[in-house]
């Protein structure tokens, strides 16, 4: 939809004086066409819109000396140059029509690069589908695209939504088959129909770009667009210029003018209703029949319904439609269908609802997406800053300061073989640059994430990189940038990104139950659900990584779950056989993670009814981790299946040792009772809270959230984990 409240100026056209009101209508107007508002109940909306033309002579002045100032190095069509001098629009010349099955349809050459290859960037407009809109930017992306517009005559009233996007479908066909990589771009209604046809395309374009996309989610275009005065509003409105540029009115008579434009439903959508009398037929056969289209594709599975990288861009304060609340909702729909870090959503420093007429560098916006800035989890990863490991810390804090994690790792001169802290535990420069594989048991919720990322960081100096789940990694991304997730080197699962992980030499943090274990029904704490298959222990053998098996317990014990999806459903299954239905497979997830190929099952939970006590479970009860003895893989040929399948079962025994040792251990912590425990740290400790990293990139660096905690069991009084042999049965 266009934008109201914002005069529409010609870029470059600048006036030699300031005529009368109407003397400036009239020379803004279309060739042929005298600008005569009707009597009566014209007089105070031409009042209030002919006030502008002192801010559209500003505005007109301002674009001519920018873009002499920009010389671009692209080159426009002539036609177009043509048009940003006079400030009206060329002619459809349907140079790039794909020929009959098209219809009316044009595809016209703006402008590209003079020389090297490009991208192709198609630009898909609002309601008007005239293209000229951003013009103002055209200077600018012509510089690193090809550029081309989608238009469509005036008048037409016979092209429905399924030809223009069955038409623009095949038109980018045409050229992803030529090798052309191609970047769509929608703005509006053009947002709306950018995304039914990359829905089709999926990722065989390079990029995706919405702008103010009109998809309904919040409300739909046409239900603000009542009853419109649209004869009176397009005689005032036909001296418009046809191509681009933005007047900006931010000091009182803007707000004048957008409620006066408000009211009267749009801009462009008055003036098109008038000249052609097509509105009414667009708003049916386009936007509500499109977003109908739209919204059935997006109720298919997302792993059906793929997206490339996508930017998504809302003016921050629209005057015409919620295009705030509007991305928010759009958001996750997309964040399902792009690759992690794929999706950017922008906001605009904006009031219009048309915000590339404006002055915006949105070919810089472009080009710093992730379609072309974007960034390999693997091997782009940055380790993060004192700044941002504080920010972080502060967060895990947050439940640190309740639950008071205790850490332990292998020790041989201890006679529990264990003792506080994680120097048992080799680092991959302790290795000799080997990887280092951390593979353990994942508790309720993911809660024991944080603090074991946090305390390789602060205490060894080092990035425990986790293999999460795709679906939270999606949830987690931010619009400022990486999420906390990927701040602290999580990266989705996936046969590649473990691959990768090892090959670079990482300290990888894997939970072979994934999910499943994070996400277990009543009764199931503390139990492994790891797949069969051991390919996790084959291609760590592959790069003779030493593998740390460990184990935590505590945070299963601060909830309780009284049933899960997947019981609930059984049960509804039961008594109503017709809501029995196939689980749709993850797909592309290694066995490492295969439990999810059954199907997501969420508990429902509820707190405990105490507080946790030496003896007994409950709220707040403490966290304990207990790292075992590395198990060495150089000497395991990854194509020994044998081998393999040995390894896996001493590495799954050493879990579940693991697990049974803390639970024993941690009744004799007197500082497991909840009250007792908060009241030493809170009032008796009296040392500041801080801890200085010993080593790694921030060797010496002070982190000041992290606090001291109260001590825990007498390690050394304590036995040893069990360390059965594993037999046959084990390895079955």
């Amino acid at each position: 939809m266009a934008a109201i409240g914002n005069w529409q100026a010609s870029p470059v056209q600048a006036l030699s004086q300031a005529e009368s009101r109407l003397q400036a209508g009239r020379q803004a107007g279309c060739p042929g066409r005298s600008w005569r508002p009707s009597p009566g109940k014209l007089d105070r909306v031409s009042g209030v819109l002919a006030l502008a033309s002192i801010g559209a002579l500003r505005a007109r002045r301002a674009n001519k000396v920018a873009l002499a100032a920009a010389r671009p190095q692209g080159v426009l069509q002539p036609e177009w140059a043509a048009a940003l001098r006079s400030g009206k629009a060329p002619r459809s010349s349907g140079d790039g029509s794909i020929g009959p099955g098209s219809g009316p349809l044009r595809f016209d050459l703006i402008g590209g690069p003079s020389e090297g290859e490009s991208e192709l960037m198609l630009y898909l407009s609002d309601i008007d589908f005239t293209g000229t809109v951003p013009a103002v930017q055209f200077p600018s992306l012509v510089d690193s695209f090809e550029l081309w517009r989608c238009t469509l005559p005036a008048e037409d009233r016979k092209t429905g939504f399924a030809e223009l996007a069955r038409a623009v479908e095949e038109w980018l066909r045409q050229q992803v088959a030529e090798g052309r990589r191609v970047v769509l771009v929608g703005d509006g209604f053009g947002g709306l129909l950018a995304l039914a046809v990359a829905l089709q395309l999926g990722r065989a374009l390079k990029g995706l770009v919405l702008v103010n996309p009109a998809t309904g989610l919040v409300q739909k275009p046409w239900q603000s667009l009542g009853a419109l005065p649209v004869k009176p509003l397009a005689e005032l409105l036909q001296g418009a210029p046809a191509v681009g540029g933005q007047a900006s009115f931010e000091h009182g008579l803007g707000d004048l003018i957008v409620k006066a434009a408000t009211s009267a439903a749009g801009f462009r959508s008055a003036a098109l209703a008038a000249r052609s009398g097509t509105l009414d037929f667009r708003l049916r056969a386009w936007l509500r029949d499109g977003w109908e289209a739209v919204s059935c594709d997006l109720r298919r599975p997302a792993s059906r319904t793929s997206l490339p990288a996508t930017l998504l861009t809302f003016s921050k304060e629209d005057a015409l439609l919620p295009s705030s609340s509007e991305a928010g909702e759009l958001r996750g729909l997309l964040s399902e269908r792009c690759l992690t870090g794929r999706l950017q959503v922008k906001e605009l420093e904006s009031r219009s609802h048309e915000p590339l007429a404006s002055d915006i560098d949105f070919a810089k916006i472009v080009k710093e997406s992730p379609i072309f800035a974007y960034k390999d989890p693997v091997t782009g990863y940055e380790f993060p800053s004192l700044e941002e490991l504080e920010e972080g810390s502060q967060s895990v804090e947050r439940i640190a300061s309740v639950v008071s994690p205790v850490f332990c790792s292998f020790d041989p001169s201890s006679p529990s073989l264990r003792s506080f802290g994680l120097a048992g535990v080799p680092t991959p420069a302790e290795a000799g640059d080997r990887p280092v594989l951390l593979v353990g048991n994942h508790q309720i919720g993911g809660l024991d994430l944080g603090p074991l990322v946090r305390e390789f960081l602060v205490t060894r100096g080092v990035v425990a990189r986790g293999l999460a789940y795709p679906g939270a990694m999606r949830r987690m991304t931010t619009d400022q940038g990486p999420s906390q997730f990927q701040t602290f080197g999580a990266v989705p699962v996936s046969p590649r990104n473990i691959f990768k992980l090892l090959q670079q030499g990482e300290m990888v943090l894997l939970f072979p139950g994934g999910v499943r274990e994070a996400l277990h029904g009543p009764g199931e704490a503390y139990k492994l659900f790891w797949p069969s298959k051991t390919d996790f222990v084959r291609v760590a053998a592959r790069f003779d990584a030493l593998v740390v098996p460990f184990a935590g317990v505590g945070a299963d014990d601060n909830v309780q779950v009284l049933a899960n999806s997947r019981e609930l459903r059984s049960k509804a299954e039961e008594l109503l056989p017709f809501m029995a239905r196939s689980q749709p497979k993850s797909g592309g997830l290694m066995p490492v993670s295969e439990s999810l190929e059954a199907g997501m099952s969420v508990p429902f939970m509820a707190p405990p009814l105490s507080l946790a006590t030496q003896s007994s479970p409950g709220i707040g009860d403490r966290f304990y981790f207990s790292f075992g003895k590395p198990v060495d893989l150089k000497d395991v040929s990854p194509k020994d299946k044998s081998a393999c399948k040995k390894a896996y079962a001493s590495i799954r025994k050493a879990v579940e040792q693991e697990l049974e040792w803390l639970q024993q251990a941690r009744l004799e912590d007197p500082f497991r009772d909840l009250l007792r425990r908060q009241l030493f740290e809170r009032v008796a400790s009296i040392e500041p809270s801080m801890r200085r990293i010993p080593e790694g990139p921030l060797e010496g660096q002070v982190v000041r959230t992290y606090a001291n905690r109260a001590p825990s069991f007498p390690v050394e009084d304590l036995p040893p984990p069990q360390t059965d042999s594993v037999s046959d049965e084990d390895e079955e």
